[in-house]
């Protein structure tokens, strides 16, 4: 039986003091040298399950007053008309540019097809940066159909990645979840092995609801985090 990873096992105990109420809403929590202390982990693996528990609207984080518990229904709460926004630890956006990127096209994987119901899509992988260091791993994929070629220089973000293209989603979608870099991911930001990483998966819609860009972010910046303004 494959052995759960740590960060999941202090994400569950975190949730259960939370769904219980031990943690009520509002509350302020220790620093994540504090939390890591409270349960006996490493620093890296208790930033990781923050920035799970973040993503999935149980705790939030504000420069100048730390990570609290939020409600939980409210963080959830439908976004639609409003874009998610990358923020800094300063609580400002956060502006990456790209560095290298590919550009390709090819068949759509089983999933694509199916989601975006198309045959074949446009692929763009870039790395970013940001104040001038590597900063997260960029791949979008469109419907070739929409766009044949995407531009290498096109913003970061997805909403304004598609309208740089001359398309306009009806709505954009995003959850955060949190990872460890791996050989390949460390290499390619220049960070140590195991970093961690804010992923954001990201999914724009068309006016009929389908689906017609998908954006997969690593972001190795120190408390960067996703918002809806």
């Amino acid at each position: 039986m494959a052995r759960t990873p740590l960060y999941q096992t202090v994400e569950t105990d975190m949730i259960t003091r939370i769904t219980k109420g031990e943690w009520e809403v509002g509350r302020r929590l220790p620093n994540e040298f504090g939390l890591a202390d409270e349960f006996g982990v490493s620093q890296g693996t208790m930033r990781r399950a923050l920035i799970s528990l973040e993503g999935m609207g149980y705790l939030s984080r504000k420069p100048g007053r730390g990570t609290i518990v939020a409600a939980r229904a409210a963080a959830a709460a439908p976004t639609v008309g409003v874009a998610p926004v990358l923020l800094d630890g300063d609580g400002d956006p956060l502006t990456m540019d790209p560095f290298r990127a590919r550009r390709d096209t090819r068949r759509a994987t089983p999933a694509e097809a199916d989601t975006m119901g198309c045959e074949r899509v446009a692929v763009l992988e870039r790395t970013l940066k940001h104040k001038g260091r590597r900063a997260a791993l960029d791949v979008v994929v469109v419907p070739e159909a929409l766009v044949d070629t995407l531009d290498e220089d096109a913003p970061a973000a997805l909403k304004p990645l598609l309208e740089h293209h001359g398309i306009t989603p009806a709505r954009i979608e995003a959850e955060a979840r949190a990872e460890v870099t791996d050989m390949a991911g460390s290499v390619a930001l220049s960070v140590e092995r195991y970093t961690a990483l804010l992923v954001i998966r990201t999914a724009a819609y068309g006016a009929d609801g389908q689906v017609i860009a998908r954006q997969i972010q690593r972001i190795a910046v120190e408390n960067a985090r996703l918002a809806h303004q």
